[in-house]
């Protein structure tokens, strides 16, 4: 070879490309437009169906891009599928010559020309929006929701301060941070909302009327409205305690009622939070080490999540999120850990996720925390609302944490939580709600109980002790299910058989057939490049993913550009070319025309390798998952064992690789071409082994043999 220097030279070049310079990456997305709180006045205990446009027309509603948005799915109709209205009501009723307030109502119209006894449904938070939850399950019709719409009107109820509601009680000015939970931080958090109440008080809103005891005489100021003898309420979360409440007041007019994660009276959950968790981390650990699989992958889950909230807490690790001001290192501690459980475990299926993500922290690898982080800022509780009812209703009474028999790390996250709480209600400063209302209800009124084994606000237990105040009661536990069991067939069909005949027995048959899932070694391929990739994304760390597509778009590129460049060589005629010997002109041809679909198969092998992991990590989402949010943290461990195959390409990249560097000595040495073709295949030749070696680094290459 008369030039190595050249062949050098061009692997050189190829490096480089490797390593150049990314610029940094951020986005920040515009804040939607808060309205200020304000009282209406007007006739009370009058319902007034408007234009669905007007009562989700507030600023509040829109996105970030100022486009307004709709709880209704663009296939319905209004009129015909559902309608829209105010109720006006007293902000106190105690004071019914004064000011009035405004809360939204959806009817979600039923199928039937004579429908039954509608059904009332309140959701979540307090503060959670029941127009923004509802519809999205029940339309456009289906399956599920005829269970329901087949026989009666669902009715839609947006609790007084809820952002349907007016006054709105909404707190921009609140930040709640669950990152950074040192007093400093949380007195920060505090002061926003301080602010916050001072405008409210400040625009003429009665913080005190905002309870669940007004909101109850507001459910019957609706029935006696709507013309109703008796109604149907369905209550999830918070909802279930409003639930209680109409029960103790306005018993009456209640047929029949489900209560979905049922929130006690006694004492309250906020008094509890030791327990909760306590039991919850307990539960897993109890859960995988009944699964083969798991205990294989996961042998200890509740020491495990122990010694590493023990080390985190004495040196807290970090991890990078992208935030409206800019890229931030955040601090990762024992607390952070719990409360992220805490949170992921409000979704059914989160048991699949939480032994993995508690050995990743174990390892220092916070991909799953980060992601959870992400997913958490989603907003959508009136924060005012919020605090206006536990204060009054929960944290007047929650005097201490009940601690027996629960592990240290619980004690201390409990004791947090409740502390904070508390601290907030000092702020807030409205007045406690009767010590009658904390009363466990007793009742004649057939009631369904929905829990979910994995719940870890208002775990099965909490169910159970507010069953046994009813006469009748039905007491289903969901084995695979957190926070709320409605919008399954199988919790939809029992609603529907229940408030049908609220006195006859229900087959729950179908509730016990959810199965609990485990990331494990048998449904989960621990691809080291799945879990560097989704790590790198999570970290930030842009770098190392733009240098593997720089050197992926340099190959697939190879076709065009050797074509290019055999088109200019053609048409120059190189002299050297015709001199050879006949002999070696002869075989040079032949490796010179056979050379190049090296170049060619490499590109190919690149845009399948691209296609199969996007195709493999989709289906990874979907594929043996409980729900979406849970199969996208599964590929911080790696892909559905079923797409292993595709690891095969990255083999055949690292051969076809090692060929087209050989044959590129090959070229140099028997002078095939000319030399910008011959530069170009050694340049292209160092591209594909610095990728293989990218490759063998992230662990792309050793799949099959670890």
């Amino acid at each position: 070879m008369k030039h190595p220097h050249r062949l050098f030279l061009a692997f050189v070049m190829a490096i480089a490309v490797a390593i150049a310079p990314t610029l940094p990456l951020w986005s920040q997305s515009p804040q939607p437009t808060i309205p200020a709180a304000a009282t209406s006045t007007g006739k009370s205990g009058t319902y007034a169906t408007i234009p669905c446009a007007t009562l989700t027309a507030a600023p509040a509603t829109s996105s970030p891009s100022g486009q307004a948005s709709s709880p209704f799915p663009a296939q319905t109709v209004e009129g015909k599928d559902y309608e829209c209205g105010y109720l006006t009501v007293p902000e106190q009723h105690s004071q019914p010559q004064g000011n009035t307030i405004q809360v939204g109502i959806v009817r979600l119209k039923s199928t039937n020309p004579k429908p039954a006894e509608p059904l009332l449904l309140f959701q979540g938070g307090p503060g959670g929006s029941s127009i923004d939850l509802f519809p999205g399950f029940f339309l456009p019709h289906s399956e599920n929701s005829l269970k329901l719409l087949s026989e009666r009107d669902l009715i839609v109820f947006e609790k007084r301060g809820n952002r349907y509601s007016k006054p709105y009680l909404d707190c921009p000015e609140y930040k709640e941070d669950d990152i950074h939970l040192d007093a400093a931080a949380l007195a920060e958090t505090l002061k926003g909302l301080k602010v916050c109440r001072d405008r409210l008080v400040n625009a003429g809103v009665n913080l005190a009327a905002f309870n669940s005891v007004e909101s109850a005489h507001d459910v019957a100021a609706l029935v006696q409205a709507l013309g109703y003898k008796q109604v149907n309420l369905y209550g999830v979360s918070y909802g279930t305690e409003l639930a209680q409440d109409v029960l103790r007041l306005h018993p009456d007019i209640v047929r029949s009622v489900i209560l979905d994660g049922v929130v006690p009276n006694e004492p309250s959950v906020d008094a509890q939070y030791a327990v909760i968790l306590d039991r919850l981390i307990t539960e897993v650990d109890a859960a995988c080490a009944q699964d083969a699989d798991c205990h294989a992958r996961y042998p200890d889950v509740k020491g495990t999540f122990e010694a590493t909230y023990k080390r985190l807490n004495q040196t807290p690790g970090s991890t990078r999120l992208a935030t409206g001001q800019g890229i931030e290192q955040q601090p990762v501690t024992g607390l952070n850990m719990a409360h992220t459980i805490f949170n992921l475990s409000y979704g059914s299926g989160a048991p699949f996720i939480i032994p993995a993500l508690i050995y990743q922290a174990s390892e220092g690898n916070f991909t799953m925390i980060t992601h959870a982080r992400y997913l958490s800022h989603s907003g959508g509780v009136a924060a005012g609302t919020y605090y206006s009812v536990k204060c009054s209703e929960d944290i007047a009474y929650s005097k201490a944490l009940v601690t027996a028999g629960v592990a240290p790390f619980a004690k201390e996250w409990g004791g947090m939580m409740l502390n904070f709480m508390q601290d907030a209600c000092q702020v807030w400063n409205v007045p406690a709600v009767p010590a009658a209302m904390r009363n466990a209800v007793v009742s004649k009124t057939p009631a369904l109980v929905l829990n979910g084994q994995f719940d870890p606000i208002t775990p099965p237990p909490f169910g159970a002790r507010v069953a046994r105040g009813f006469q009748t009661s039905t007491n289903v536990i969901f084995p695979d299910r957190g926070h709320g069991a409605i919008g399954s067939l199988c919790t939809t069909s029992l609603m529907a058989a229940f408030v049908a005949q609220p006195t006859k027995p229900l087959d729950t048959r179908c509730a016990s057939e959810g199965k609990i899932k485990f990331i494990t070694e048998k449904n989960t391929l621990m691809a080291p490049g799945t879990i560097w990739l989704t790590r790198s994304l999570a970290e930030l760390n842009f770098f190392p993913l733009i240098q593997r597509v720089i050197l992926l778009v340099l190959l697939i590129l190879f076709p065009l550009v050797w074509l290019v460049l055999w088109f200019i060589g053609r048409a120059r005629h190189q002299a050297s070319e015709q001199a050879q010997p006949a002999v070696s002109r002869a075989a040079a041809s032949r490796g010179a025309r056979l050379a190049p679909w090296l170049g060619v198969l490499l590109a190919l092998l690149s845009v399948l390798w691209i296609g199969l992991q996007l195709f493999g990590m989709e289906s990874s989402v979907f594929l043996n998952t409980p729900n979406f949010f849970l199969g996208f943290y599964r590929l911080s461990v790696g892909i559905d064992r079923s797409f292993a195959w595709i690891y095969c390409v990255p083999i055949a990249i690292a051969l076809a690789s090692l060929g087209m560097a050989w044959v590129a000595v090959i070229a140099w040495k028997n002078h095939y071409w000319d030399q910008r073709r011959r530069y170009y295949y050694a340049f292209t030749a160092g591209v594909a082994i610095a990728y293989t070696g990218f490759l063998a680094l992230a662990g792309q290459l050793t799949v099959f043999f670890g």
